[in-house]
């Protein structure tokens, strides 16, 4: 096989690695947490899942808010959705998670952050960061 062939052969291996990377990169899971730690959320684009960990036992919940996705430009300031989870610790193992399963359009984008709940009530100043994320096609 020559050494253009070989060099070829290979270029176009990398190619498709890399956009194979940016293909599944773009519907990969995306964590946030709230302002303490105590709570986070991750988000799976295929699927188009939420799952919550709570990892403090401090007898708050978790409350994730997240905008109304859009194939659009998403922004914070859209309709803000929450969800909240209270059934206790559930520690750090993502198969002890509280599953929150939605049914989003293929490719839309929106942001979602954590904090907590007491009573019902949003716990004030616990937010972490807004986090973009996107749904899988």
């Amino acid at each position: 096989m020559s050494h253009a062939r070989r060099f070829a052969i290979a270029a176009i291996a990398a190619s498709a690695l890399t956009l194979a990377t940016a293909t599944a990169s773009h519907a990969a899971s995306y964590t946030a947490s709230s302002s303490n730690s105590c709570g986070a959320v991750y988000f799976y684009g295929y699927g188009d899942t939420f799952k919550f960990l709570d990892v403090c036992s401090d007898g708050k919940g978790v409350r994730l808010q997240y905008t109304s996705p859009t194939t659009g430009t998403p922004s914070t300031s859209h309709t803000k959705i929450h969800v909240d989870y209270t059934g206790g610790y559930t520690g750090y193992d993502l198969n002890d998670a509280y599953v929150y399963d939605t049914d989003m359009n293929e490719n839309a984008c929106f942001y979602f952050r954590v904090g907590h709940v007491d009573n019902g009530a949003y716990v004030s100043g616990s937010y972490g960061p807004w986090v973009m994320a996107c749904a899988g096609n």
